[in-house]
């Protein structure tokens, strides 16, 4: 439709009412018939699909968003192809729902056409009819293309992440007789074990499919242009491909106009239930739909004939508004910038350039670890650049968080939030990658050349640790906007330049505005604020009773949804959730949020602190890089070789660590909010260890501990702030293990014994009486769970739900019993053997006696009951008729031969004796060894359309990805401390090989991806399981035609601070204790001379190497004296050298000689 984006918007300055903020239209427009129901938008987009609790629709536009399913026409000349959008915001329509029954009228492209929605009354079925009429004597021809976004997940689910519900969405295609391509598509996880299924044909036939929004969409839709496959004329025929932007999408056959015209009819059919076989289900279930539209349609096109259709495409009445800016305004993006241009945007020197085929620069470091990123690079990455940012310098979880997450394409603020990620969101997040729907998080429209424009992808997206900055060229003209997450306060800003004068509308979208209630909120000196507090009644308020949040800007105006839709007066809202921030004719427009958990007031002094403060954003910037810098103990690398590109990777994996540890979510992973109790035992927990922080530590154990039930089981996960009644009630098996293996490393390195007298309550423990418990309490405890908890028949802890792996989670009940994790009793022994002995030298001597004979009991079993023919198998079944290994040579069951985790556990742990330590590195790079990293297995688990047998989300997940894709980074960074324990100098290798900052560099089938954040994974490029299955050796370093890897999700994960800590300890070989600390540096003779910068007993020094290419033991001196220490061994090699803090507290620079060959075996 045509719409005018000229008008003035921009309200007067006035006090808003707010009385109708929120309230939105009574219901949205609907069409229901059975259990199936769609909604629209008031502008005639599908909203959602839903058959009861099921969501078969995954987004869910609102009245600021254009639809993401939809139907467009196209006509095929000389000329080419044009198409045209037949329903919603884009469309030239009219349009009208009643009942069952939804119709749209428009024209363009020189033809008229009629699209019929219905539902059928009697079964899950619905059909779009569309009927076109174009002249009989035209010589082009016509088709339709359609589209349908899934999720067939239960609603909460669908709306937790779309990328993880796309996952297990299994697709299959057939070519049927008449109907051509008919796809089916089931969910395997959301609703198990019912499995959803979705069929959809054309009935006048398909030549091609498509599966994933990443095909259909390009990501050339960041730009705001219209779907790419419009204008492909036959999409190659199309392709299944299992990625994380499920959809239906149909191509039609062509045909030439009549005098009868063209028709065509898209049938759709849903089961909330099929486990039969998916190929089957296309041709079953699309002749079942085809013949129950023959009966239905007849009479629904009958009733749509005297449907009462809308004027210019909305249901309105004739004085409404226009469709809301953001819905309809063109996207204006910034001009590429030259590279000279380009690498002036940072400040100090381009560093470590990325550039494409044909030399141009695409991304680089700068000062401050600050990444810059051309327009041209986020054009080229499925994953748009983002980053969380982090305010207020916290560093410990008890004070709460504020964050947001910005992205490229013009989100200049998503996710905002106060402590709990999930609980306390405030402006909503990001859900697509190719920003699609505009209403999400923080926007900004902007008037050029007396147009409304929302801008989207900018000339360079700059990130720095504590803002995003976003530089816009058009011309001779420079906006530039920049988010800052304050260091000095529970707040953020965003604030635009512009070097002419513009008008300037910037938008807030509040995500569950039934959470939250709105007043106005004055500010002496200063225009417009408003507060935003809990509603009564709602768990915000329950939990958070005094959590405010405030906008408050100086010289804007501050106004509801109004400015959207046209109004001349800015005084109409629609009641929608939307906030405005606008200013007539200015270049500069600075909008304050900020927060407090004490009351509304205090965010309000706060907000006018932030508005008065002189410190520049740059002062901002130096504060937020010494706050990740002071953390980090200011490590720094001083090397031309090639550990130094660490100091631009290591303080970004310093804050994703944080925002792990803080405000536990991710750009892909939004959903968090908990700990999980695995995760923080690894990740923060080892980082504060690698650093010295043995508070943070001290802090994480006490707060696991708190959550332990009383018998001595875990959560999986908890909350670990107001809302610490949630948790996940069971867990995977090894989930006991990981409180005892945090304990111990504490002890080992802290030296603090009171630890175990520190006194903390099981959770819900109202029947205990007596002595408030220790913390050794809950260690025994711990092992008392652990003992109840057998294999039948063995001393050995069973299975339970899993272990670390959650794709090989027991799909069997008798498995959960009867089998026993290699991994997971590895890990039980390394802890328990550990704590043995540190319990004796606390003086629990009865304590570390169970512990001890815990350990006696795996030492003696495991090589009679986990190694076979000399390999560890992964699992152990134990049958009536002995043992059973599983994921081993021998087993003919799963498939699968070799599992990783338990052989570097078992080295890590020094389980294994010394040659079946080196046996099984061997094994290891044999079989697991890929150019991108280590994999989990030799091959993933069997698949078969998602039907479990052995293991569910294993055999469940249609997509390559995380951790079914194998290669998952957490994994490999365990396997290089495996390396460190026996010595390999190819260690930091093997650190670098997934390091972001340069692996395009080093890896050739690297697909371009982020540089400046952590992976969680490598994933395959393949684009289904079948073709992984059967090309599975593509990934191997000598294949003749390999296959391309791409990043996975990013941020979140505990994998950041487990890698930072390999790369102290064990490259660098500083372990840093209480009194002292242990130098064992694993390093290459091209590392000689390098030295490292690093805060050590309240001094900075300096660490100069000084490497000899033969086995010498690590010398430390100072000043030319050599310096007094205790050697300890290894498992399987010789250690270092324990300094004592005394020794060197004259000491600025410490030299340190050792040979590179001191590996044993």
């Amino acid at each position: 439709m045509t719409v005018d984006t000229k008008g003035s918007t921009i309200p007067d300055k006035q006090s808003v009412d707010w009385s109708v903020w929120k309230q939105g239209k009574e219901t949205d427009p609907v069409i229901t018939n059975g259990d199936v129901e769609i909604a629209f938008t008031e502008f005639g987009d599908i909203a959602s699909i839903s058959s009861g609790e099921l969501q078969i629709s995954q987004y869910r536009p609102g009245q600021h968003d254009a639809g993401i399913a939809g139907l467009w026409l196209r006509r095929h000349d000389g000329n080419g192809i044009t198409s045209t959008p037949l329903i919603g915001v884009y469309s030239n329509s009219n349009w009208g729902a009643e009942g069952g029954t939804a119709v749209w009228k428009g024209s363009d492209l020189g033809a008229s056409w009629t699209v019929t929605l219905a539902i059928d009354p009697e079964s899950p079925t619905w059909a779009w009819h569309v009927s076109v009429d174009a002249a009989a004597s035209d010589t082009a021809s016509w088709d339709i293309v359609t589209d349908q976004d899934l999720a067939l997940a239960p609603r909460a689910q669908a709306l937790t992440s779309e990328p993880y519900i796309s996952q297990y969405i299994a697709y299959r295609s057939a070519d049927l007789p008449g109907l051509g391509r008919v796809v089916a598509a089931r969910q395997t996880m959301s609703s198990a074990p019912k499995m959803p299924l979705l069929v959809s044909a054309i009935k006048e036939g398909a030549q091609a499919h498509l599966t994933d929004g990443f095909d259909f969409y390009g990501k050339q839709a960041r730009l705001g242009s219209r779907p790419q496959m419009l204008d492909d004329a036959t999409w190659d025929g199309g392709r299944t491909n299992q990625y994380e932007f499920g959809m239906i999408a149909l191509l039609s056959n062509s045909e030439k106009a009549s005098q009868e015209g063209l028709e065509w009819t898209e049938v759709l059919t849903f089961d909330p239930d099929f486990r039969g076989e998916l190929p089957d289900a296309c041709e079953d279930y699309s002749k079942k739909a085809l013949e129950r539209t023959e009966a239905f349609l007849p009479e629904a096109l009958r009733q749509a004939a005297s449907l009462q259709l809308s004027e210019a495409g909305s249901s309105r009445s004739a004085d409404a508004h226009a469709p809301s800016l953001l819905a309809v305004a063109p996207v204006i993006n910034g001009d590429d910038l030259a590279d000279e241009e380009l690498v002036r945007l940072a400040s100090g020197q381009a560093r470590d350039l990325e550039r494409d085929d044909e030399g141009h620069v695409l991304s680089y470091f700068a000062d401050r670890a600050a990444h810059v990123v051309a327009k041209s690079k986020e054009l080229l990455v499925s994953r748009s650049h983002g980053q969380v940012l982090l305010a207020g310098s916290v560093n410990t979880s008890e004070h709460p968080v504020f964050a947001t997450t910005t992205y490229a394409p013009g989100v200049f603020a998503s996710h905002i939030v106060f402590g709990n990620t999930n609980m306390n969101r405030l402006v909503s997040v990001q859900r697509t990658s190719l920003n699609l729907l505009r209403s999400e998080g923080v926007r900004i429209l902007i008037r050029k050349d007396g147009q409304w424009s929302v801008l989207g992808v900018p000339s360079a997206y700059i990130m720095e640790l504590g803002a995003s900055r976003w530089v816009y060229r058009f011309g001779e003209q420079t906006i530039t906007v920049t988010t800052t997450a304050y260091a000095d306060r529970d707040g953020m800003s965003v604030e635009l330049q512009a070097s002419e004068a513009v008008d300037v509308l910037m938008t807030a979208d509040v995500e569950f505005p039934e959470n939250w209630k709105i007043r106005n909120a004055g500010i002496p000196g200063h225009d417009q604020a408003i507060a935003l507090t809990p509603e009564a009644g709602t768990s915000v308020a329950g939990h958070c009773p005094g959590l405010g949040y405030v906008f408050a800007a100086d010289g804007a105006v501050i106004s509801n949804d109004a400015p959207l839709f046209g109004q001349q007066d800015g005084t109409r809202s629609e009641g929608t959730a939307l906030l405005s921030f606008s200013e007539r004719q200015t270049t500069s427009l600075k909008v304050v949020v900020t927060a407090s958990m004490d009351d509304a007031d205090k965010a309000v002094e706060s907000a006018a602190q932030a508005l008065d403060d002189a410190k520049t954003t740059e002062e901002q910037l130096v504060a937020q890089y010494a706050y990740i810098s002071a953390f980090m103990d200011d490590f720094s690398i001083s090397t031309e070789g090639r550990l130094k590109e660490w100091n631009e990777g290591a303080p970004w994996f310093v804050q994703n660590a944080l925002v792990h540890f803080l405000s536990p979510h991710g750009l892909e992973q939004y959903s968090g909010a908990a700990w999980g109790t695995r995760d923080v035992c690894q990740g923060p927990f080892e980082m504060a260890l690698a650093f010295g922080h043995f508070d943070i530590a001290k802090d994480i154990i006490l707060k696991v501990f708190g959550h332990q039930n009383p018998d001595g089981s875990l959560p999986q996960w908890f909350m670990f702030d107001e809302y610490a009644e949630m948790f996940q009630h069971d867990s995977h098996g090894d989930i006991p293990v990981w409180p005892l293996m945090a304990v111990y490393q504490y002890l080992e390195v802290g030296g603090d014994r009171s630890l175990l007298e520190e006194q903390v309550d099981f959770w819900d423990d109202a029947a205990r009486t007596g002595d408030k418990p220790t913390v050794a309490d809950h260690l025994e405890q711990t092992l008392e769970y652990i003992r109840t908890h057998r294999v039948p028949g063995t001393e050995l802890f069973c299975y339970g739900e899993g272990d670390w792996d959650d794709t090989l989670q027991p799909a069997q009940q008798s498995m959960k019993k009867e089998m026993a994790s290699t991994w997971t009793i590895a890990l039980l022994f390394q802890a328990t053997t550990a704590l043995q002995r540190l319990l004796n030298e606390a003086g629990c001597e009865e304590l570390a006696q169970e512990f001890g004979a815990e350990a006696d009991g795996i030492k003696r079993q495991f090589a009679k009951n986990f190694i076979y023919d000399d390999v560890l198998a992964g699992y152990v079944v134990f049958t009536e008729d002995g043992p059973v290994p599983v994921i081993h040579p021998e087993d003919t069951r799963t498939g699968l031969h070799y599992r990783l985790i338990p052989m570097t556990r078992s080295i890590i742990a020094g389980l294994l004796p010394p040659e079946g330590a080196r046996s099984h590195e061997q094994l290891i790079e044999e079989n697991l060894h890929y150019p991108d990293g280590v994999r989990l297995m030799n091959h993933p688990a069997n698949y078969h359309d998602g039907v479990t047998t052995y293991f569910k989300r294993g055999e469940q997940a249609a997509n390559i990805g995380r951790e079914i894709g194998l290669m998952y980074t957490h994994a490999h960074i365990r396997y290089t401390e495996a390396l460190a324990q026996l010595g390999r100098d190819s260690v930091a290798d093997e650190l670098l090989r997934i390091s972001p900052v340069d692996q395009f560099q080093r890896l050739a089938t690297s697909e371009i991806r982020q540089r400046n954040c952590y992976f969680a994974s490598s994933d395959a490029d393949f684009p289904d399981r079948y073709t992984a299955a059967e090309q599975w050796d593509r990934l191997r370093a000598d294949a003749k035609d390999p296959v391309g890897v791409r990043g996975g999700w990013r941020v979140y994960s505990s994998g950041p601070g487990i890698y930072l800590r390999q790369v102290i300890q064990h490259v660098f070989g500083l372990q840093i204790h209480t009194d002292s600390v242990a130098i064992d540096p694993i390093l290459q003779m091209q590392d000689d001379g390098t030295s490292v910068d690093l805060g050590l007993f309240g001094a900075k020094r300096t660490l100069r190497y000084h490497l000899s290419d033969d086995d010498a033991p690590v010398v430390a001196s100072v000043d030319g004296r050599e310096l007094d220490g205790n050697r300890y061994d290894l498992p399987y090699r010789p250690g270092g050298l324990v300094l004592s803090a005394e020794a060197i507290a004259d000491a600025k620079v410490i030299d340190i000689s050792v040979g590179v060959h001191r590996a044993k075996i």
